[in-house]
């Protein structure tokens, strides 16, 4: 606490083995004055007014006194010990038959180092340099020549407790600024190591406990660990349909939930600890848990608990989450790699249901090895322009005439031959490859419809047909970058078909509606494809604004020999009529099929039967004959 210098009473201790020399001291010190030491100073130093007495002293004293160093060294530790230290020792140099005053200040400094100290001697015993080496160098120590006199008592008194009370007040503002230094740099080192929004750890914070993990299990061998990684299903249709700031209170009561079911842990591993590491993902370390079930129990509980609908503003809210579980016992080198495995197995949770966990297991890992070798050579293949485009011919029922192509994706790789677009797409999406690639596709396909517009005069209507992915509809510049590509190539309104699936949409069904109103008034038309294969495509039928749509495969395999596929298809038929809908059905492989369509009033077809994918070349030859093969044999069968 810093010294009042109104109220302090400085304590001042006199060791010397003479008691006269006590009773001098008192009395030159012993009364109180008004005047300020800096004033007594001046005119003792410089002669300004009358010699100064007790009286004109600037601060109070209380002197207590000692015989021998000993004593006074117990006198100093009592005080030091009852907060009431001393502020000035006076010390004779020779106290016979006890320690001397270097050894009786060595003791001292030892129990109180801010003591102000006075040698007081009459002898040359020590020298200066002498007392130096064995105290050392420092402002706490004066010699003292005796006999001495008033003004050199009063002067140092004055002085060195001036000196001891500013140097008190030094300590303590150092202590508060070093507090105020410490709680600052908690504060920055727990910023630096935690969620802002829940409070949770973060990812560098699961770094660092993941590496000591890794660095324990490499010490004992029998020591276990775990990574939980959780991914909440619909979470961004409800952070958007909803507001970020009910998201943000979805958030914090998930970590809440987290850190209340992980208490419920503590049979099962020594430690655990939630950490959020962006968005709706958070992450669960399970530290030192006993048997490899263990870690399905905490996961299964988590979700459960994660399961139960949440009240938010007066809204009851369903959320499930998917889970991913990588374990120490592959022997892991860097945090990294677990928490990649982990994110690695909650898709594969997410692929199979939602809502659940998965274990990562080597299969897994060959998958993902496979899968990034397959995507570095995909971007390979984007740079090499070894991608290209098949057309398959889309026509009409009645006639056979072909009204236009659906470009499909093709990849001639060097060691496994062409690649359809189903097995390139997936993993296209996944890696995020498909947004540039998509732009190609709709470019090349653009560029290759206006030339065959241009060319052939027969070619004035046809249409060209793209797919959209679901990572292309995320893309808020699509539109924009939709409108430069057909601009730039010339093609006018009604050109371009775009085909969606509902599974593009399901995420953020309300945005999508915005994009495609924003598409339309390109003058580009948009069918819905695969119809039927999902589980809201009625309601896909009113929401989005379609021009069309495309019944899938799956509905003619069995139509001729199943009443039931029959029934449907007729179902899909009137569903579409009513919408006033183009109809187009594809996977027609047969005669019969394609006989039974015309039957139900189907405009358009695309299937083998028709035409298979084909390059531009081929594609070009159709356009000059105007008709599909399929349909010329029909005509002339029917001639005949």
């Amino acid at each position: 606490m810093t010294p009042d210098r109104r109220s302090c009473i400085h304590r001042i201790l006199v060791i010397d083995d003479h008691a006269d020399i006590h009773e001098d001291v008192k009395k030159i010190l012993g009364v109180t004055g008004c005047t300020s030491s800096l004033t007594n100073a001046k005119a003792a130093l410089f002669g300004d007014g009358d010699t100064p007495t007790p009286r004109q002293s600037g601060h109070r004293f209380q002197v207590d006194a000692a015989l021998q160093g000993e004593e006074g060294f117990k006198m100093v530790e009592a005080a030091k010990n009852e907060g009431r230290p001393y502020s000035l020792v006076l010390v004779d140099m020779r106290m016979p038959p006890g320690w001397d005053g270097v050894e009786t200040i060595r003791h001292i400094w030892a129990c109180d180092p801010d003591v102000q100290t006075v040698i007081c001697t009459a002898y040359s015993d020590y020298s200066l340099d002498q007392i130096l080496d064995q105290l050392g160098s420092s402002d706490r120590l004066l010699i003292l020549k005796k006999p001495f006199d008033t003004v050199e008592i009063l002067q140092l008194a004055n002085a060195l407790c001036e000196k001891w009370i500013l140097h008190r007040e030094a300590a303590v503002k150092m202590d508060q600024l070093e507090r105020m230094v410490q709680e600052r740099t908690a504060q920055i080192e727990h910023a630096m190591l935690h969620d802002k929004l829940t409070g949770l750890g973060n990812r560098t914070l699961l770094a660092e406990r993941l590496a000591a993990a890794i660095e324990r299990r490499r010490r004992h061998p029998d020591y276990r660990f775990a990574v939980l990684f959780l991914d909440f299903d619909r979470f961004k249709l409800i952070n958007d349909s909803l507001g970020h700031e009910v998201g943000d209170l979805l958030l914090i009561e998930i970590s809440s939930r987290l850190t209340s079911s992980l208490r419920a842990t503590d049979m099962i591993s020594h430690s655990t600890m939630p950490i959020r590491v962006g968005g709706d993902e958070f992450i669960v370390l399970l530290d030192d848990y006993r048997e490899e079930p263990d870690a399905a129990r905490v996961a299964q509980r988590l979700l459960d608990a994660l399961s139960v609908p949440y009240l938010l503003n007066a809204q009851k809210l369903h959320l499930t989450a998917s889970m991913g579980i990588a374990t120490s016992e592959r022997d892991y080198q860097n945090p990294a790699d677990i928490i990649r495995d982990a994110d690695t197995a909650m898709y594969r949770a997410k692929a199979r249901g939602r809502a659940r966990f998965v274990m990562f297991d080597a299969n897994m890992h060959e998958e993902v090895a496979t899968r990034l070798d397959m995507e570095n050579a995909m971007r390979k293949a984007m740079h090499d322009s070894e991608f290209l485009l098949h057309y398959q011919p889309i026509v009409r029922l009645d006639t056979g005439r072909v009204t236009g192509f659906e470009a499909l994706l093709r990849w001639n790789h060097a060691e496994r031959g062409t690649l359809s677009a189903a097995e390139l797409i997936p993993i296209a999406e996944e890696t995020g490859i498909i947004l540039p690639l998509g732009l190609w596709v709709l470019r090349e396909a653009c560029t290759q419809l206006c030339a065959w517009r241009k060319q052939y005069p027969e070619a004035d209507r046809l249409v060209m047909s793209i797919n959209l992915s679901r990572r292309q509809l995320l893309d808020p510049e699509l539109v924009n970058q939709i409108h430069a590509i057909v601009s730039g190539a010339g093609l006018p309104r009604g050109s371009l078909v775009l085909e969606i699936t509902e599974s593009t949409v399901l995420e953020d069904p309300i945005e999508a509606i915005k994009t495609f109103e924003r598409i339309k008034d390109l003058g580009i038309w948009l069918h819905l494809d695969d119809f039927g294969t999902g589980h809201s495509s009625i309601s896909c039928l009113y929401q989005f604004p379609l021009a069309g749509m495309k019944i899938d495969r799956a509905f003619l395999r069995n139509v001729l020999t199943s009443k039931p596929h029959a029934v449907v298809l007729e179902a899909i038929i009137s569903m579409a009529r009513a919408f006033d809908l183009q109809i187009i059905a594809e996977g027609v492989e047969t005669e019969e099929q394609a006989d039974f369509l015309r039957r139900l009033g189907v405009g358009h077809a695309q299937g083998f039967y028709f035409g298979r994918p084909t390059d531009p070349a081929s594609a070009e030859k159709l356009i000059q004959s105007g008709m599909a093969p399929a349909a010329k044999r029909e005509l002339a069968g029917v001639a005949t």
